[in-house]
């Protein structure tokens, strides 16, 4: 009888146009589990499923979530020219199963901001949105999304030893934490949570409740993964993705590290790639966003341009590096601050404000600290110094931080976050202040036109990073050729330089050196970003008597 029924099942499903196909099996511990997608007139149904499991000593168990057509078989094509409705809407035609009744829609999906993606379904002859299913998962999770000196403009907050009475209730948020993975410590396409170096901790389970107080280890986990993700997910939004992206891999970071310190870093593993660690010493680093997103400035400038912005302590690009960490901090958590009241160009003033803990707590600020440093400095290139003293990239990068705050201000967030981005992209190992300036207009120039020429120029040439002739001009692009048959050559071309070689047809034996309009003197990348213009002199060093013939620059 039950094989007469399901045969009559079979025939009648067959006559109204319907099919199951297998689509996936599965193992378990105890059977296996077939699923079933139903189709009718070869277009697929929606929540239209049978899942049939049979059981190790061989017991069949059958579910179906199977829909019908209202009225009986009609295919999609007549009834769309009975009933005179609009053609489907674009994307893919299937039916949705809706209590039993199969409808067809127009399926179509949409991003409808970075990695929140949804299946549309509109109503196939009127075009009217049916239900809209998320196609990602989200946990929540309580941070600071802002620090609690800035979100709540008290400069009286202190970490009183990590206690949670230190921090009232307004200073914490709740927000979404996108695409986790459903269990153990978090991960996600953009961070990983891992636990590398001492203090070794107890750990947020993304299964469980991600709601904790900062005395608790796990909220720096939550609020580590919270900032990274959120920075990474910004990023892809101002047009960053796929072959474009930015730190392509959910990089790992450690929110309890560096045995207890206070101290955080970004440490490369190979070119491009690397991992982040956070210390506790003091109030926990991975509690103040500030610190959070400069750390992972060095994971973004690393992962577009691998090896360019290191260097010694005396360098420019080392100390672009942490310009830009702190630049990154105060783009991310301006919006955030200023509603309060707070100064905005205080980088890590919740770091900051752990004088007054136990010696224990290994806090290494002063009392009455206020800033790790600021992005509002009126240092030039004057000011900058030149020592190999551990701490001198910290200086220095306040002239780059202030300079890129500068431009911040004059065109907006999102236009100087990208311009930035992109002008790092093909910078050179050991790249200089005025190299980056040139890629940033140039970047400018490619996409918005120049439009922000000006502004750029002004921040620039202010802090003497450009000179004031020639900023706004774009560069050659071409070799150009200027010779001389004396010891000086005048040009009067004020294009800057990105390239200069220097050819010389000298009789005899003689140390050359190349002094440049402005007294620089040295190897050819020293004159980079620089104006061509003016007196350039050539010093010829030689115990016996030497003729030059000709010597000539080529520059680009």
């Amino acid at each position: 009888m039950w094989r007469a029924l399901a045969l009559l099942l079979s025939v009648s499903s067959l006559a109204f146009g319907e099919d199951l196909r297998v689509d996936y099996t599965r193992e378990s511990l105890t059977g296996t589990h077939t699923h079933y997608q139903q189709y009718i007139d070869g277009i697929p149904v929606i929540g239209g499923e049978r899942i049939e499991s049979i059981s190790r000593d061989g017991i069949r168990t059958v579910t179906d979530h199977l829909a019908a057509l209202r009225g009986g078989p009609r295919s999609h094509a007549a009834m769309s020219a009975e009933d005179g409705g609009p053609p489907p809407r674009a994307g893919d035609l299937v039916y949705l199963n809706i209590n039993g009744e199969a409808k067809l829609a127009s399926r179509v999906v949409v991003d409808e901001q970075p990695q929140r993606r949804y299946a549309n379904y509109y109503d196939a002859f009127t075009g009217a949105l049916i239900r809209s299913d998320p196609l990602f998962w989200s946990s929540q999770g309580r941070v600071f999304e802002v620090n609690p000196v800035a979100k709540l403009n008290r400069p009286d907050l202190q970490d009183q030893n990590n206690a949670a009475s230190a921090v009232p209730d307004a200073a914490y948020s709740v927000v979404d934490l996108p695409d986790l993975a459903p269990s153990g410590m978090l991960a996600g396409p953009n961070v990983q949570i891992v636990d590398r170096q001492a203090p070794f901790t107890t750990h947020a389970d993304a299964s469980q409740s991600l709601v904790f107080d900062r005395s608790q280890e796990q909220f720096e986990e939550v609020n580590a993964y919270y900032h990274i993700d959120h920075s990474q997910r910004y990023i892809q939004s101002l047009g960053f993705t796929g072959a474009r992206r930015i730190v392509p891999y959910a990089i790992p970071v450690d929110p309890h590290a560096v045995n207890g310190t206070d101290n955080s870093f970004f440490v490369v593993d190979s070119p491009g790639v690397g991992e982040i660690f956070f210390g506790d010493g003091g109030t926990d680093d991975a509690e103040d966003p500030d610190i959070m997103l400069h750390e992972f400035g060095h994971a973004i400038q690393e992962s577009i341009a691998p090896g360019a912005f290191g260097g010694t302590s005396s360098s420019q690009s080392r100390a672009m590096a942490e310009g830009f960490g702190d630049y990154w901090s105060f783009s991310s958590n301006y919006e955030g601050t200023v509603p309060s009241g707070r100064d905005p160009f205080c980088i890590g003033d919740w770091d900051a404000r752990c004088a007054n803990d136990d010696s224990g707590q290994l806090c290494g600020y002063p009392a009455g600290a206020d800033c790790l440093r600021r992005v509002d400095s009126t240092k030039t290139m004057v000011d900058f110094v030149n020592s190999d003293t551990p701490g001198t990239e910290h200086k220095n990068g306040e002239i780059w931080s202030s300079a890129l705050r500068e431009i911040f201000m004059t065109i907006g967030k999102r236009t100087t976050d990208t311009i930035v981005l992109e002008g790092t992209f093909g910078v050179p190992i050991g790249t200089t202040y005025a190299q980056m300036a040139q890629k940033i207009l140039a970047a400018d120039r490619a996409l918005n036109g120049g439009a922000n020429v000006p502004a750029i120029c002004a921040a620039m040439t202010k802090r003497g990073i450009l000179g004031t002739t020639g900023c706004a001009l774009p560069p050659r692009g071409e070799v150009t050729w200027f010779q001389s048959n004396a010891l000086t050559l005048t040009i009067t071309d004020s294009r800057p330089i990105a390239n200069l070689a220097l050819h010389t047809t000298i009789l005899g034996d003689a140390q050359v050196t190349l002094i440049g309009p402005d007294g620089t003197n040295g190897a050819p990348d020293s004159f980079r970003g620089k104006s061509g213009a003016g007196t350039w002199t050539l010093v010829l060093t030689s115990p016996q008597p030497v003729t030059l013939v000709s010597w000539s620059l080529a520059i680009t």
